[in-house]
């Protein structure tokens, strides 16, 4: 009896632990989306210039991001429909379509961004060992042959856990330079205390579409958009609410903590040097501190795994959110879906090859980002306020409040992302 006991206790305890592990996944999942090239450009970006003035405003977009991800997780509960089936089927077809479009558009964009800032740092990288290095038009070109052809194949599991563990040690770095050279806690504390920075000479990039591209990349409508497909894809009920605030608590802390300590390093480092982060190659000193002259390579294996971790989800999510629209499950193996992300690769090659600056580029994608982010928000607080729809789990008189300071912030990152990419626009 006792081996019985014995044996029932070794087998319940290990499935016990991948219950856990398999709940957490989708927000490890969005961490490893969320956190990625865009989000280390624009941390970076922000502590370089700003040091930690917007520190402030980091906390507060995963603050809405834990709350936005668990609201639009609700909706997916109860009705088993993703957000864009939710606007096709409850709003209208064109308000669906529109947004459709504005999401795909954007995220052109940001595949550019993304996909010069990694040729651009294996380009700085391959001169140290071959005379003039690779062009960044070779790098771009094997970055994107390579990604395409994993999402051509359809099987990335594997490929996701090598990410995963590339980009678990590029954060880690992040962190231990954070922790080697930490400002004092009332210089932190400082940076938690709200305020709108002033405008600095030498960026590229004006002050308020660093601030709106930040926020963007935190509290990203693609975030929801892909939140409700894991959450349908496992079939998540309302039963299931307990675990799901917890994988978004862990989500949304981790957000903030890899996004912190790198805005923190670059405070620390580029900051303090008086460099504006303006070409690639200006943040290789963050790492200095912990790695001295292995800088380069360590920087290169991280920004190539946050990279192509955030690169292959840009390529997937044009395919997924028409998926989405027509309400037929996700399939990237289906002719139409390959044809179209190989059009999507060879679009984000235009980047490089009519060399427009990545980090510009990247910032200003993330700036639009800000910008759709009130009429996604809208659609979503619509969706879960009609009782026809949410029955008793629709939005209480506590929801409705926090929505609309949530709201009252994207307006106002929204109207400053308008008036920063008008101001850079300008200058082109």
């Amino acid at each position: 009896m006792n081996s019985t006991a014995n044996y029932a206790k070794s087998t319940t305890k290990p499935n016990a632990f991948k219950q856990i592990i398999a709940s957490l996944l989708p927000g490890i999942f969005l961490i490893g989306y969320n956190v990625g090239t865009g989000s280390i450009t624009s941390m970076s970006k922000s502590g370089a210039i700003f040091g930690l003035d917007l520190l402030w405003a980091l906390l507060l977009s995963c603050l809405i991001t834990y709350y936005l991800m668990s609201l639009a997780s609700r909706f997916t509960m109860v009705t088993g429909m993703t957000l864009l089936e939710g606007f096709r089927q409850h709003i209208s077809k064109p308000f669906a379509l529109i947004t459709l479009l504005i999401l795909a558009t954007i995220i052109v964009s940001a595949l550019m961004g993304v996909l010069g800032i990694v040729a651009d740092v294996l380009n700085v990288w391959t001169t140290t060992w071959l005379e003039g290095g690779l062009s960044t038009s070779w790098c771009a070109l094997i970055v994107a042959t390579t990604v395409y052809a994993l999402a051509f194949s359809g099987d990335t599991h594997t490929f996701e856990k090598i990410l995963a563990i590339l980009v678990a040690t590029m954060a880690l770095a992040f962190i231990t330079t954070m922790l080697i050279d930490l400002p004092p806690f009332a210089e932190i504390a400082q940076g938690l205390i709200p305020k709108l920075p002033e405008q600095a000479a030498g960026s590229d990039n004006n002050s308020f579409v660093v601030m709106a591209g930040m926020v963007g990349t935190t509290v990203s409508v693609y975030v929801l958009v892909i939140r409700t497909g894991l959450v349908k894809e496992l079939g998540w009920t309302m039963k299931d609410a307990a675990i799901e605030r917890r994988d978004a608590g862990v989500s949304a802390s981790l957000m903030f903590i890899v996004s912190a300590a790198v805005m923190i390093t670059a405070a620390s480092t580029l900051h303090e040097q008086g460099l504006q982060l303006n070409r690639i190659a200006e943040m290789i000193p963050m790492l200095e501190p912990l790695f001295g002259e292995l800088a380069l390579s360590i920087f290169v294996i991280g920004v190539i795994a946050a990279g192509v971790s955030s690169h292959l989800p840009n390529l997937l999510v044009i395919p997924w959110i028409i998926d989405d629209y027509q309400g037929i499950p996700r399939n990237v193996k289906t002719c139409r879906n390959r044809i179209l992300l190989l059009i999507l690769s060879l679009s984000s090659l235009l980047g490089v090859i009519f060399g427009v600056k990545p980090i510009f580029l990247m910032l200003m994608s993330q700036a639009c980002i800000a910008m759709v982010l009130p009429v996604v928000l809208g659609g979503l607080v619509y969706l879960t306020s009609r009782e026809t729809i949410m029955a008793s789990d629709k939005n209480s008189r506590k929801d409705y409040v926090i929505v609309t300071v949530i709201l009252a912030f994207a307006l106002y990152m929204s109207s400053l992302a308008v008036l920063g990419l008008i101001e850079d626009l300008s200058k082109l």
